[in-house]
């Protein structure tokens, strides 16, 4: 009695044991960049929304202040005290005070170019220089 040693040409093609390890190379890759962008970005996202923040607080703090200069004072170390408490570095967050008509403008920027994941260029890179406002309305009355 002879026995064939080989499988047939068929029966070789119905077998998928190696099947899904070749899908998982293929698919691993694509994966990873997905979790790795998805976590850059929320974090730029997150330093962006304290950046605003911090620019929102500022501009309401510095309503208390008697004259432009106090108003500016306060504004700044609001601006400083939010960096703080937060994850932004306040050594690299800057912020400007200025009013014109009875509006109080706070300018608050944030070098966001320390963000690890965005540094490794898998992916499409945003603005590292991140700038928001916040404006208020100095004074009662309308």
């Amino acid at each position: 009695m002879a026995t064939h040693a080989l499988p047939s040409l068929t029966a070789s093609f119905r077998d998928r044991r190696g099947a899904a390890l070749v899908e998982f190379a293929l698919a691993l890759p694509l994966l990873l960049v997905l979790v790795i962008g998805i976590l850059a970005y929320g974090q730029y996202f997150l330093v962006a929304h304290e950046v605003q923040q911090a620019a929102n607080d500022a501009a309401r703090a510095a309503i208390g202040g008697l004259n432009a200069a106090e108003r500016a004072a306060i504004a700044r170390d609001s601006v400083a005290a939010s960096a703080s408490a937060g994850s932004l570095d306040p050594v690299i967050t800057q912020s400007e005070v200025a009013e014109s008509d009875a509006l109080l403008t706070v300018t608050v920027r944030h070098d966001a170019s320390g963000i690890a994941l965005l540094d490794a260029q898998l992916l499409p890179v945003p603005e590292t220089l991140i700038e928001r406002r916040a404006v208020v309305r100095i004074g009662g009355g309308v």
